[in-house]
């Protein structure tokens, strides 16, 4: 992966959302922010993320006045990170919560596939931006003791804006 083009960098933010799942999701109503941990389904192909998603939470309130969201991933053990801004809009689709059930989901749902509270959430990423940091504490600790000496902000990684619309 050259992540020095953007098709690289492109390709190096679909690989951190496969490799992290677990994200923070991010809407609002007014000037409240609220996030909320969700599991992520990427799909490249299909350019957004999808979730299994409960009716009785505010998302249902929140994104029909204002789609605007945000994912947030963090991968602490790797020190990795990425955020995507985009939109994200409730869908009622049977056959895509088929496709995205799994056994994990039966403990939020317990009544199965096939629960009316059960509803499907698509965010459509626009713009993302990830830090790729150091996976070892022992590197992170000596940049940060080389930077101070020298006066100078530690080069924990890299950091790039990728555009994905």
């Amino acid at each position: 992966m050259d992540e020095k083009t953007t098709a690289g960098a492109v390709d190096h933010v679909w690989e951190m959302m496969d490799a992290i799942r677990t994200c923070m999701l991010v809407t609002k109503q007014g000037l409240t922010l609220r996030a909320r941990p969700m599991h992520a389904f990427p799909s490249r192909e299909e350019n957004c993320v999808w979730f299994l998603s409960d009716r009785r939470g505010h998302k249902d309130e929140e994104l029909p006045h204002d789609p605007q969201s945000a994912l947030v991933f963090s991968d602490k053990t790797g020190r990795d990170f990425l955020s995507l801004s985009g939109e994200s809009e409730v869908i009622e689709d049977r056959a895509r919560i088929d496709q995205l059930w799994n056994d994990a989901a039966a403990v939020w749902w317990p009544q199965g596939r096939n629960d009316p509270n059960i509803q499907v959430l698509r965010f459509l990423p626009e713009q993302a931006e990830y830090w790729d940091g150091p996976s070892s504490s022992i590197l992170v600790g000596l940049r940060l003791a080389a930077a101070r000496l020298a006066g100078r902000p530690p080069e924990l990684g890299e950091n790039r804006k990728v555009p994905l619309d």
